[in-house]
Order: structure tokens, then sequence, then C-alpha cells
């Protein structure tokens, strides 16, 4: 647990994002960014062929992934400050300490935005649309960003069935 304790003091890198300014990341954020399964979504427009139309839609799947990972930090430290700001109003607290939001979770709800989009293939959800299909003629979905995920977790020493 010590990689969450003091949270406030571990974010080592700022990230310039178009839309939020700049971003302040915890390491653990940034060893995921630094991964090559992130890198590649670089490479994925997050409008898939929009931009073919729309030639300013070209932002791609890494800004909307950072962006996400910091607006989903920025939900859950909210309910925290309202979750104790209404402790604070009650006369006999209803919520033990175990029942409140604490860094742990915050880290773990920004992992969760910043790795959304991690199984997105080419062209967004038009490849969904199309390679599903042919991938599995029974009609069931085939979930590419599961498969992503845990080999990224694994390559990282970590397991998704994992309690830590």
């Amino acid at each position: 647990d010590t990689v969450y304790q003091n949270f406030s003091f571990f974010f080592t890198q700022v990230f310039n994002d178009p839309i939020h300014g700049h971003i302040k990341l915890h390491p653990l954020l940034v060893k995921i960014i630094d991964t090559p399964q992130f890198q590649r979504l670089r490479k994925i427009k997050q409008l898939g062929g929009g931009y073919y139309v729309f030639p300013g839609a070209s932002h791609n799947r890494f800004e909307h992934s950072v962006g996400v990972g910091h607006l989903a930090g920025e939900l859950v430290k909210a309910l925290r400050a309202k979750q104790l700001e209404e402790l604070e109003q009650e006369q006999e607290p209803s919520m033990d300490s175990e029942s409140l939001i604490n860094d742990r979770d915050v880290l773990c709800v920004q992992i969760a935005g910043l790795c959304h989009d991690l199984g997105h293939g080419p062209f967004s959800h038009v490849f969904d649309g199309m390679f599903n299909p042919q991938a599995d003629p029974s009609g069931e979905k085939w979930e590419v960003r599961k498969k992503n995920i845990n080999f990224s977790l694994c390559e990282m020493g970590h397991s998704s069935h994992s309690k830590n």
C-alpha cells in the first residue's frame, strides 16, 4: 500500500493536454502509458474515418484516453470531497473509514479510464462492426479488449485476477 500513501506527492510527470491543459499523472499511470500497447493508441483516430470528412477531427485514442483517465480521477476526487463533506455534517457518522474513497480507489478509477480504449482496432467502432462478424460468424461478440488488457497486465507482472 505504500504506492498509494501520500498520493498527491507521487505526481512526477505532467502531460500537456489540448483540452484539459496540464495534467499531472501518478508514476503508475505513466508506466501504463509507456507500454507499447498504450502507445499504439497514437495511431488510431478517435473518430474513425470521420477526419476524411471533417479534417479538424484528427485527434487520436491516445489523447482521448489520457483525457478520460484525468476526468475519471477528477470525478472520483469530487465524489470523495462530497463524501467527506457529508460525513463532517453528520452528528453520528454512518460510514466507517473502510467505506470512504481513498487514494487507491482514485488511482484504480484513473487506470480504468486510461485503459478503457486499449483494445480498439483500426478505424474505431467501424472496425468492430466489420471485424466481429468475420471473427465469429455465430454472432458472439469477440472481445479484443479483454485479451489486450490481460496481455498488458501480464507483461507488467500483474494479473487481471489478482487482488493487488
